[in-house]
């Protein structure tokens, strides 16, 4: 697939499903928009891009919910590559919580990564977008099973769902299109945010795969479809979530 000299800006670029995506896109000619918080790991993906293909990222670290977050990655992409043509919501993150908490916090925390964050970088991405004929790809988890615990992570992927169904709606009048890949369990930094110890993540990952049943999603096989989704070939996929659980579920 040939994305040469098309701009794309990866969100969760420093690690995981995202740091793949951007090594991907950079083997197949893109120039990419590396965005993270981890400046040393954002480095790190901005290196094996430039060693392995050529094409070194722009790197931006920033914390995107905060004011200004979003302006600030959309501003240095168009000033350093005068344009955009794909945007990859792939930040987010999951934290344990439940109706018995008396805060708020955890629910505005995830609300606003997850959700907030999506929206607000395609509303300043569109007016680009609309120029290049571009498209937008968000990476969310499956619909899964409701486990106590998780009752947020149901609520925004539900919400993200119709984001991604409805946006594409909006959207089409442009010629601009939005599709989802939503991944399973994915060997990723996930089990870092429920204290699992390094040396027993691998370990955990095949017992949840034994449990489900269902095969764990490396990264690299996530950014590949994130790569179909992202390129020209196929003008009218828009509007599509498409899981990659090994048929664990159904959308």
């Amino acid at each position: 697939m040939n994305l040469k000299g098309k701009v794309v800006i990866i969100t969760g670029a420093s690690s995981g499903i995202g740091a793949e995506t951007a090594k991907l896109f950079s083997s197949h000619g893109a120039l990419v928009t590396a965005v993270g918080r981890d400046e040393v790991r954002l480095t790190q993906v901005a290196d094996i891009c430039e060693a392995l293909h050529g094409n070194r990222p722009l790197c931006v670290r920033v914390d995107l919910t905060e004011d200004g977050g979003c302006e600030e990655v959309v501003k240095k992409t168009v000033e350093t590559y005068k344009k955009i043509d794909v945007l990859v919501n792939c930040a987010g993150k999951t934290i344990v919580s439940s109706l018995f908490e008396n805060s708020m916090e955890t629910f505005d925390d995830l609300v606003s990564l997850n959700l907030r964050v999506p929206y607000k970088l395609c509303q300043l991405c569109v007016p680009y977008l609309k120029l290049t004929k571009g498209n937008v790809v968000n990476v969310f988890g499956n619909k899964g099973v409701h486990r106590p615990g998780f009752l947020l992570s149901a609520i925004l992927t539900s919400a993200l769902q119709s984001f991604t169904v409805s946006g594409a709606r909006d959207l089409s009048c442009e010629g601009i299109r939005m599709n989802a890949v939503r991944p399973g369990v994915t060997r990723t930094h996930y089990l870092a945010n429920f204290n699992v110890d390094e040396d027993l993540m691998d370990l955990t990952y095949n017992e949840i795969a034994k449990a489900q049943p269902q095969v764990i999603n490396e990264p690299e096989d996530v950014a590949k479809m994130i790569l179909f989704l992202a390129g020209y070939e196929h003008p009218n996929l828009t509007g599509n979530n498409l899981c990659l659980d090994g048929g664990a579920t159904s959308c």
